[in-house]
């Protein structure tokens, strides 16, 4: 960190070593700490059930964005209203010795972060209010805007964060394959569905971007 970001002024006592298990406490926003018994997290009473209110997208990043491109995002950032939210979750590693088409998941080898990008509406009373449709729409600006820095064919997104600005239904593959090929990819998506077929011929689980069944 010195190194690259000396601006940070990094010192060493504000740091912490800790295990994967350990950050999940310390990032719970439950008041744990990583020296918690991390038995509290199969305890469910221990957890206190907090409700999002947020505008998430997400994107993986498979080249480095250079400096130049930092710099208009952050630009970028600054023209919204404070509830904008960014985080890049770091890969590498264990994750490049896996194939797209190991398993379902396929953001794996030669991913360098998943970002994830959003707006907070907590303070809104509802998602139609005039701030928060200026925030929605700031996101799906900032969204386009970071198209040129982000994996593309397909541009990936990550399954959980469901973004329905990507587009619902599945009366045809073309129609699913706007949103599931994102998602999955195109071989990981037509293995899907051909287990859909099998295990949940009538559809009874679904959303509206669920697996469909041809």
């Amino acid at each position: 960190m010195d190194k690259s970001f000396p601006e940070l002024k990094v010192r060493r006592e504000i740091c912490e070593e800790m295990t994967m298990v350990q950050s999940s406490l310390v990032l719970a926003d439950q008041g744990f700490t990583s020296s918690t018994p991390t038995e509290v997290l199969a305890n469910q009473s221990a957890i206190v059930r907090q409700q999002w209110n947020h505008k998430l997208k997400s994107d993986y990043v498979r080249t480095p964005i250079p400096k130049s491109g930092l710099r208009k995002i952050w630009r970028k950032m600054f023209e919204n209203d404070g509830s904008e939210i960014m985080i890049m979750y770091a890969f590498g590693g264990k994750m490049d010795e896996y194939s797209d088409t190991a398993t379902p998941y396929p953001h794996r080898a030669g991913v360098l972060y998943q970002l994830l990008k959003g707006v907070n509406l907590a303070d809104q009373s509802s998602d139609t209010t005039l701030v928060s449709l200026r925030r929605i729409d700031w996101v799906r600006g900032f969204d386009k805007f970071l198209e040129p820095y982000v994996s593309k064919n397909p541009r990936e997104a990550y399954l959980n964060y469901i973004d329905l600005d990507l587009g619902v239904g599945g009366g045809s593959y073309e129609e699913a394959s706007v949103w599931g090929e994102r998602y999955w990819k195109r071989d990981n998506f037509k293995k899907l569905i051909r287990i859909k077929a099998k295990v949940d011929p009538d559809n009874f689980f679904r959303h509206p971007q669920s697996i469909p069944v041809f």
